[in-house]
């Protein structure tokens, strides 16, 4: 059954609401990873008979739905212990600080990263940055270890939302034992990278990580903690002090058949053609004239320095958000407090699942590159009609990337 046919004759009001967002979807490029598409067999089971049901966990209980999620995380991730009980990953953070800290306490933080998420008087921390050195515009770990044994963490937190660069985290691990800290590695935007194997799993080194699983991972709406089993009876008490006791069954089915669906080749194919598209993308963003920050990408992640913009990064964002572009700016901090980057940040992952290659992106970052060195008429026709000639051929979802049974869920002929 057509659901989408079905509101049209039922609900105009909303179809109409629903054809507009799929025209700005297919009819743009999304540079987000929170835009990522969901995986087409997680979105027919969150819409499926599921909804119908309802998990009551009580302390002590694990459903076997829960318990065949769990052991597909620790599978796939290498972790010895798995939590899948918040549905957002502020949630997730506050369990880890809630369960692994106490108020005033000393952290340290990729950007100053986490800090964000601790929104109560009993996490109020003394948070101390850790960032880029200025002029390699890389992690120096040699001052992240002076800063580590100077003031003495209880906790170093590595969440590279701004770094596109490979982390040491072997060196980390070390650097936190040396200063009796505890290691905490969040990876919401590269949880998929790191499942398939093409950038290092920190869960070796990490004593916690966390992840969502929408986005990058192309799951439900959800948060998983992983986490070392000495540190598994703190975290679970935590999650059920905060009233965080499981999530529902749709949820849960999803996210187990995305994690069964990430041990094939489809998806490992689209994980090591998000790092290629990546690399094409910064190559043409600095053919256009633009300076990447860290001068190359290891990631999913092109950051731009705005400063060889011809306009700020709030207006780069606008201007190309009005041409069919989609991106998130950032400051980026670095180890002087006095200097930071005002940047535009991209991620390759919601264009690639859409099946672009590397020659279309390298040419897209360039047309954008010039854009923003010259935001005038001329580059900005030439920016939208590539943009309008990729959208126009481009699917919704590349089903390469997906099982075959999955692939015939994209093409609507998987019946009821």
């Amino acid at each position: 059954m057509n659901s989408l046919g079905v509101i049209k004759n039922f609900d105009k009001d909303l179809y109409a609401y629903f054809v507009k967002e799929i025209e700005r979807q297919h009819g743009s490029i999304s540079f987000i990873p929170d835009e990522n598409s969901t995986s087409p067999i997680c979105a027919s089971i969150m819409g499926s008979i599921l909804v119908n049901s309802v998990n009551t966990l009580t302390l002590g209980k694990v459903d076997s739905l829960e318990a065949l999620t769990v052991k597909r995380l620790c599978d796939v991730f290498d972790a010895p212990f798995a939590s899948v009980k918040t549905v957002t990953i502020e949630a997730a953070s506050r369990v880890v600080f809630n369960a692994l800290t106490s108020r005033g306490d000393v952290i340290m933080s990729l950007d100053l990263r986490k800090k964000e998420h601790c929104n109560t008087e009993n996490l109020a921390f003394r948070f101390v940055n850790f960032g880029i050195d200025p002029e390699t515009q890389e992690l120096n770990m040699d001052h992240v270890e002076k800063l580590a044994l100077e003031n003495k963490p209880k906790l170093i937190i590595i969440s590279p939302v701004n770094y596109s660069l490979l982390i040491d985290f072997e060196r980390f691990s070390k650097i936190a034992k040396e200063v009796g800290a505890l290691l905490w590695c969040d990876l919401s935007q590269t949880a998929s990278l790191t499942a398939a194997g093409v950038i290092d799993n920190p869960m070796k080194y990490a004593d916690i990580v966390t992840f969502s699983t929408h986005g990058a991972m192309q799951g439900p709406q959800s948060a998983v903690i992983l986490c070392k089993k000495e540190l598994s009876g703190v975290i679970q008490r935590t999650e059920n002090l905060l009233g965080h006791t499981g999530l529902l069954s749709p949820q849960l089915s999803s996210l187990a058949a995305r994690l069964h669906e990430m041990k094939t080749e489809g998806f490992k194919n689209y994980c090591m053609d998000v790092l290629e598209n990546a690399k094409a993308l910064a190559k043409g963003l600095e053919a256009g004239g633009m300076k990447i920050i860290g001068s190359k990408t290891q990631s999913h992640l092109v950051m731009i320095d705005t400063r060889n913009c011809a306009i700020s990064a709030r207006g780069a964002q606008e201007l190309l958000a009005d041409l069919g572009i989609h991106v998130r700016i950032a400051q980026v901090l670095t180890d002087n407090p006095n200097i930071k980057y005002d940047a535009v940040r991209f991620s390759s992952l919601p264009a690639t699942t859409r099946g672009i290659k590397a020659s279309q992106m390298e040419k897209l970052g360039m047309l954008i590159g010039q854009f923003l060195s010259k935001p005038d008429d001329e580059n900005g026709k030439a920016l939208l009609s590539k943009v309008s000639g990729y959208t126009s051929t481009l699917p919704a979802l590349e089903k390469k990337y997906f099982d075959q049974s999955v692939a015939k869920l994209i093409s609507g002929e998987l019946e009821d």
